[in-house]
């Protein structure tokens, strides 16, 4: 896959010396968190994009407010694997990445009011809102969202109550938590609620068919947080 980097950001403008330094960046960050990549679609749009994928290991204090500092004693940390997208357009690294925390197991979403990441999954964080084509990387993009994660010490992920998943295995071999990959958060709440306003849900996205809003909060989403597929219009459910 590396030989089709350059054919694929050559359509750009990028001169020859920034492709390799976006070839370089690419191959490092896959490198050190053990990603993959490929060429893909986005969306209802056909767009394509280059797609990294793969887990990003954090690391997160046991305790309740102990804001996450790598410095303690492993024994009293919890490590998860979070599923982690970056997608580039061809006009990367003009275009600044978009990275994205999805999961695709069963009652798996978005932690709500998490301080890096919105209700769709994307990650905010002041490396990225202070992006530069000419000398921001890619790499140290995700090594510091990895230490916001760490440091904010609440997992951006959780599994709804009563919902049975089979998670994975970090690469050091400590199994996740076998039933919440956001921990023990108040906000996991049952499937009935909003994953936004954690009122109760009463919409459906077309066509993607998921039913996770209230009819406030879906008017606001322009996509759905679960598929990533463009929402055509919402259809609301009375019972």
């Amino acid at each position: 896959m590396a030989e089709s980097i350059p054919q694929f950001f050559g359509r750009s403008a990028n001169q020859a010396d920034g492709l390799g330094q976006v070839s370089d960046d690419l191959l490092a960050l896959c490198d050190k968190f053990s990603l993959s990549f490929r060429m893909a679609t986005w969306g209802a749009t056909k767009q394509s994009k280059v797609c990294v994928y793969g887990g990003l290991p954090i690391s997160i204090g046991r305790q309740s407010g102990s804001s996450g500092d790598a410095g303690g004693d492993p024994e009293d940390r919890h490590q998860y694997m979070i599923p982690i997208q970056i997608w580039l357009t061809r006009q990367y690294p003009i275009d600044p990445p978009l990275l994205l925390l999805l999961s695709t197991d069963p009652g798996c979403r978005v932690l709500g009011n998490h301080k890096y990441v919105d209700v769709t999954g994307r990650c905010h964080t002041p490396e990225l809102a202070a992006w530069k084509p000419d000398s921001s990387s890619l790499c140290h993009v995700v090594e510091d969202l990895k230490r916001l994660l760490e440091a904010e010490g609440i997992p951006p992920l959780c599994v709804d109550k009563g919902i049975s998943t089979s998670l994975p295995r970090c690469p050091s071999g400590s199994p996740l938590d076998a039933t919440v990959a956001g921990g023990d958060d108040p906000d996991c709440e049952d499937d009935s609620q909003c994953i936004v306003c954690f009122g109760p849900k009463d919409t459906i996205l077309v066509p993607c068919g998921h039913y996770c809003f209230c009819i406030s909060c879906a008017t606001n989403v322009p996509l759905c947080p679960l598929c990533r597929e463009y929402v055509k219009f919402r259809q609301r459910v009375f019972k």
